[in-house]
C-alpha cells in the first residue's frame, strides 16, 4: 500500500448527511444509498469549485467507539462559501492540515479495509491522527457503468509524535 503526506488548505463542504454506526452501515448501506440520491442533487449546488471531485466525510465524536456510538457521514463536494446550502443540505468547513493519504481501486465492497490499513500506518508511524474527521475523495475518472467498483483517495489528517 503506498502512502504520501500532503498539506491541503482549509476547505469547505456542502453535502447531505447522516448519523449511523458502524455495524448498521455494514448492514443496510445507508452511505452508499446517501451518495447515490446526492448524486441526484449535486447540481442544485452553484458555487462548486471542481465538478468533478466528490467527498465522504467521516466526523467521528469524542471518544469514539466503533461498536456503540454513530458516526457522522457527508455525500459532498467542496465549495467557495457555505452560506445559503440546497435544502436538506449542510455547510462544513475543515482547516488546514497535514494529511496521510493513499488510494485504493477495486470493489466497493473491499473499499473499508482501507480504513484498517491506513491506521496501521499512522501508528507506526512518526505521525499520529490529528482529528475526528477523514475523508474520501472521488474523481469522475472511473466507469460508472462498472456499479460494484471505486477509485478513490482516503485522507486521515496526521500530526507528527511529539
Amino acid at each position: 500500500m503506498d502512502i504520501r503526506t500532503e498539506r491541503k488548505s482549509a476547505f469547505k463542504v456542502i453535502g447531505m448527511t447522516l448519523s449511523v454506526k458502524l455495524s448498521e452501515e455494514r448492514k443496510k448501506k445507508m452511505i452508499t444509498a446517501m451518495h447515490e440520491e446526492f448524486s441526484k442533487r449535486d447540481h442544485e449546488i452553484n458555487n462548486r469549485i471542481n465538478p468533478t471531485i466528490g467527498y465522504g466525510i467521516f466526523i467521528d465524536p469524542p471518544n469514539y467507539n466503533p461498536e456503540t456510538d454513530p458516526f457522522k457521514w457527508i455525500a459532498g463536494v467542496e465549495v467557495d462559501s457555505i452560506s445559503k446550502p440546497p435544502d436538506g443540505m449542510e455547510g462544513f468547513e475543515f482547516p488546514e492540515n497535514l494529511y496521510a493519504i493513499t488510494t485504493y481501486q477495486g470493489p466497493k465492497g473491499e473499499a473499508g479495509n482501507l480504513y484498517d490499513k491506513l491506521y496501521n500506518w499512522v501508528s507506526q508511524s512518526e505521525y499520529h491522527i490529528a482529528s475526528n474527521y477523514g475523508f474520501e475523495v472521488y474523481a469522475d475518472d472511473f466507469d460508472d457503468a462498472e456499479l460494484n467498483h471505486i477509485k478513490m483517495e482516503l485522507w486521515f489528517p496526521i500530526k507528527k509524535k511529539s
